[in-house]
């Protein structure tokens, strides 16, 4: 999604002198940040930004592809691992006694068929 063209783009003071330097200077250095909510400017093309995500710097390489999102999109802060062993237990006894409502509904089913086919025989 697109930011508004009325909006200036937000990148932290430190970062973007940072940059700045490097370019000057043509050097390629991993650049540490904890700014999230740093936007991405074609100025940062090409260079690594280490951000952080609550527990670590993710590195992240920066690509033409990457302009106007915020640095934390590409730095995930967790990682979703399943449901807890409690969720899974009841979520499988579900299953299991909708299975058993299943087939008892067709053993009834199948009982009527054979009560009416009686009855017909009789006929």
């Amino acid at each position: 999604m697109a930011r508004s063209l009325r909006k200036n783009t937000f990148v932290a003071n430190y970062l973007s002198r940072k940059i700045e330097n490097l370019n000057m200077k043509k050097e390629k250095k991993i650049i540490v940040t904890w700014s999230r909510a740093s936007d991405i400017v074609p100025a940062m093309i090409g260079h690594t930004i280490a951000v952080h995500n609550g527990k670590e710097h993710l590195p992240i390489y920066i690509s033409h592809d990457m302009i106007n999102h915020k640095l934390g999109e590409f730095s995930p802060t967790f990682i979703f691992e399943g449901h807890a062993r409690k969720d899974r237990k009841a979520r499988n006894d579900k299953k299991t006694k909708n299975d058993q409502k299943a087939r008892n509904d067709q053993k009834t089913r199948n009982d009527k068929k054979t009560r009416n086919d009686k009855k017909r025989e009789k006929r």
